[in-house]
């Protein structure tokens, strides 16, 4: 048996796991204004896509800065 960690275990201790799982819940809540789409007119879904578009960039800019 070898002590060389593999890839995954030395990735793991890169970033702790809180923090992702904080990261993929403001992923999914932004994703889930997408679910109002079906229920507005068609002239108002780009608004909407745009403040998707908007907190996700929002969102990958605080991963980039952590």
């Amino acid at each position: 048996m070898t002590d060389t960690p593999s890839p995954g275990a030395l990735a793991s201790r890169l970033k702790p796991a809180a923090d992702t799982d904080d990261v993929e819940m403001e992923v999914e809540e932004a994703l889930g204004r997408l679910e109002a789409l079906p229920d507005l007119p068609v002239t108002e879904h780009v608004q909407v896509f745009e403040g998707v578009q908007q907190r996700l960039s929002e969102i990958l800019s605080n991963v980039d800065d952590a």
